[in-house]
């Protein structure tokens, strides 16, 4: 008789153990689950937002990743073709940027590395710049809700970034044969009627 209960009392308390076990882990998993389903939901958010600034504190280098454009499958067809670049991780690469990190881009084969100067934001925009090297024009990006623009100096060439609804791509100014229009003082005057 005791041998009984002393076995159905073991068998209780080991059937107690795994349902508090097994509540356990269901509770984790859950929880690790809802965890992941915000920072998804976090990241969409700030992907729709790209001209949000970061809290992020430390520096971080920032790759854009670009690859030969197919210019077939875009309007800008009849044009020199190795001019232009895709840019693969404009998005992500632009969601959380602050002051300090370093912006890496491999432009058809010049290097560009530079230092975050700034990152300002003016009304839908995120305007931001880098360092300059002496002699050199100041690179900027300009992110915006629908659009985006860039313009990268090295070497004493200019490469252009754009961003329209369907592509993020880079020309090299230098062997695109654009019209590039040319400006004067004069353009740039406030005239007074």
């Amino acid at each position: 008789m005791r041998l009984t209960i002393s076995l159905l009392t073991s068998l209780i308390i080991f059937i107690a153990i795994y349902y508090v076990y097994e509540k356990s882990l269901n509770k984790d998993s859950n929880l690790e689950a809802i965890e992941n389903k915000q920072a998804k939901i976090e990241l969409q958010n700030k992907l729709n937002d790209l001209t949000s600034l970061s809290s992020r504190i430390s520096k971080k280098n920032i790759y854009l990743d670009l690859e030969q454009l197919d210019i077939s499958e875009t309007e800008l067809s009849g044009i020199n073709s190795l001019a232009f670049k895709k840019v693969n991780n404009f998005e992500e690469s632009f969601v959380d940027i602050i002051p300090g990190d370093i912006l890496n881009v491999n432009l058809f084969g010049n290097i560009f590395q530079e230092e975050i100067k700034s990152i300002e934001k003016s009304s839908d925009n995120k305007i931001i710049t880098t360092y300059s090297k002496t002699n050199e024009n100041e690179s900027f990006i300009v992110v915006g809700k629908e659009v985006a623009f860039g313009k990268f100096h090295i070497n004493e060439k200019v490469f252009l970034l754009k961003k329209d609804s369907e592509l993020t791509y880079v020309v090299n100014t230098a062997e695109a044969n654009l019209e590039i229009p040319q400006f004067s003082e004069e353009d740039y005057s406030i005239r007074q009627k």
